[in-house]
């Protein structure tokens, strides 16, 4: 069974004004000379729209991807305002998802904890919608230990459902020192037994450090959305770091994930994920180049099997 544990279904209405039209201003000002944010505005999110899941699910037959996690973020009040459809409805839609997909696709709950109705939020996801774990995004402006994230730990560690944090870099308006995975070590010091995913596994300048945090905690898992940009831009480091993360935290706590967001833009020949796959497909044989040796056993765990147990499917 192979298992995404981390990637998206978006729609523009999802996504807060204020967050689209940032995104447009850090694309007009990538390169020079500068484009104006108001021309790219409109396009923002467009081409990776799927709200009813139809470009996922056919690239997940594409690269042979038998479950996805859907995640979603709150970015309510670090924009000041709600997205054109409320988190909530959000929520439903992934509902509805998840009886359409009946075992191939699942969905985290989500909510900035401080709502003040954050605890409702996740109770009604869980609960009642059906969704599979919490998802934390601490860019919008929190601390993973806060006193408001407390309660919503509680519940996890009461349902025996997984929390999933953004452990990489950001960008503005969200706001960087809070995604450090250093932060979770106090989380895990409170809370032993609960089941804490690092998304994105510190990609980028973090990723030793969320390996420590990883190897500290017997609960805490590496999830790899996003590292397909360091496989294809070099498979050599990736397999040497992906060793490091095998060697110190154990296949048995390392996800699969991509962090894919389907749409018309990766429709078809467009679509890298199966080459995403197929990088751990591989892996027994390509690691061997590099001197290093990866069991079937220990890619069968990251592809699916860890997933598997942390979501009880």
């Amino acid at each position: 069974m192979i298992i995404d544990m981390h990637m998206h279904i978006w729609a523009p209405e999802y996504i807060p004004s204020k967050m689209r039209y940032s995104w447009a201003r850090l694309a007009a000002n990538r390169k020079f000379p500068f484009r104006n944010p108001d021309d790219i505005y409109p396009k923002v999110s467009v081409n990776y729209s799927d709200p009813q899941g139809t470009y996922t699910m056919a690239e997940m037959e594409q690269a042979g991807i038998d479950v996805s996690v859907s995640m979603l973020v709150d970015y309510s009040i670090l924009c000041g305002e709600e997205a054109e459809v409320p988190l909530v409805k959000v929520m439903e839609s992934y509902s509805q998802l998840q009886e359409t997909y009946q075992n191939r696709f699942f969905a985290f709950a989500t909510v900035d904890p401080r709502r003040e109705n954050a605890v409702e939020i996740l109770e009604y996801g869980i609960k009642e919608l059906g969704l599979k774990g919490l998802k934390l995004y601490p860019g919008a402006g929190f601390y993973p230990a806060d006193e408001v994230c407390l309660p919503l730990y509680e519940k996890c560690l009461e349902w025996n459902i997984p929390v999933t944090y953004h452990t990489s870099t950001v960008q503005a308006p969200l706001i960087q020192r809070y995604t450090h995975p250093i932060y979770i070590s106090d989380v895990q010091s409170k809370y032993p037994d609960l089941q804490i995913i690092l998304a994105h596994a510190g990609k980028g300048h973090w990723w030793e450090d969320a390996v420590s945090i990883a190897a500290s905690h017997p609960n805490t898992y590496l999830e790899l959305s996003m590292w397909s940009e360091i496989a294809f831009k070099d498979m050599k480091d990736f397999h040497h770091k992906l060793e490091f993360m095998r060697d110190n935290v154990g296949a048995h706590k390392i996800l699969f994930a991509s962090d894919n967001c389907a749409g018309a833009a990766t429709e078809g020949n467009k679509s890298w994920l199966p080459r995403w796959v197929q990088v751990f497909k591989d892996l027994p044989e390509t690691a061997k180049e590099c001197g290093i040796t990866f069991t079937q056993d220990e890619v069968n765990l990251i592809l699916g099997d860890n997933g598997r147990r942390l979501l009880n499917l």
